[in-house]
C-alpha cells in the first residue's frame, strides 16, 4: 500500500473514532446505568449471603459438612460483594469528577460566549475612547453656549447694564413721585368761622364781667 494510501485509511480511521466518541453527556449517563447495574448486583449478593448464613445456622448440628459448605458458598459471595462495592466506589469518583469537568466545559463556553458577545457589542470601544469622546461632547457644549450667548447680544455694540438702568428707573420713579405732589391742591382753612368764635367769646366774656359789676353794686 502507498503512503497515500495509508494516509487516506488513517484518515478515515481517526474520523469513524471521532464520530463514536461519546459526548460527556453521554458518559455520564453509561456511569449512572453502571451504577445500577452494579447495585442491582450488590442487593441480589446480599441476598445471597443472607441465604447461606442462614443455611449454615441451619445445619450446624444436624449437617456441619453443609454448614461448611454454606459458609464457603458464603465467602465466595462475600468476595464478589466486596469488588462490586469497590467497582462502585470508582464508578462514584469518575462519575463526581466527569460531571465537574461538564460543567467547567459549559461554565468555559458561556464565559466564551459572554466575551465574544461584548466584544461585538463594544466593538472597537475602549475606555479611553470613551473617554475622549465625553471631552469632545463636553466642548461642543461649551462652545454651543458662547455661540448662543454672543447671538444674544445686541447688534451695533449696544450694550447696556443693568444696574445702570435700575438707577435710571428708580430715578424716573422720584421725579414721577415729586411731580405729583406739587399738583396736589390742599383746601382752605375757612378763617371766617374761627373770626366768628372768637367774638362770641369775648362777648360772652364781657357779659359775665358786667354781672359780676351789678353784684357787687347791689351788695355795697
Amino acid at each position: 500500500m502507498t503512503t497515500q494510501g495509508k494516509t487516506g485509511v488513517a484518515h478515515k480511521l481517526m474520523f469513524w473514532k471521532r464520530q463514536n466518541e461519546p459526548t460527556p453527556e453521554e458518559a455520564i449517563e453509561r456511569l449512572r446505568n453502571l451504577q445500577e447495574l452494579l447495585l442491582k448486583k450488590s442487593d441480589y449478593l446480599e441476598s445471597k449471603i443472607d441465604a447461606e448464613t442462614k443455611t449454615a445456622l441451619e445445619n450446624r448440628v444436624k449437617n456441619k459438612r453443609g454448614a461448611i459448605q454454606a459458609l464457603r458458598r458464603r465467602k465466595r459471595w462475600e468476595k464478589q460483594l466486596k469488588q462490586v462495592d469497590g467497582t462502585m466506589a470508582t464508578l462514584e469518583v469518575q462519575l463526581e469528577l466527569l460531571t465537574s469537568a461538564s460543567v467547567n466545559v459549559e461554565v468555559t463556553k458561556c464565559l466564551k460566549l459572554t466575551s465574544e458577545t461584548m466584544q461585538r457589542t463594544y466593538g472597537n470601544m475602549s475606555a479611553d475612547k470613551v473617554a475622549d469622546l465625553r471631552d469632545e461632547v463636553s466642548d461642543m457644549m461649551e462652545d454651543a453656549e458662547e455661540i448662543g450667548g454672543i447671538l444674544a447680544q445686541p447688534l451695533g455694540g449696544e450694550e447696556f447694564d443693568d444696574e445702570d438702568l435700575l438707577a435710571e428707573l428708580e430715578e424716573m420713579d422720584q421725579e414721577e413721585l415729586t411731580d405729583d405732589l406739587c399738583h396736589i391742591h390742599f383746601p382752605s382753612v375757612p378763617t371766617e368761622k374761627v373770626k366768628v368764635k372768637d367774638d362770641k367769646k369775648a362777648v360772652e366774656a364781657k357779659e359775665e364781667e358786667e354781672e359780676e359789676l351789678r353784684k357787687l353794686a347791689e351788695w355795697m
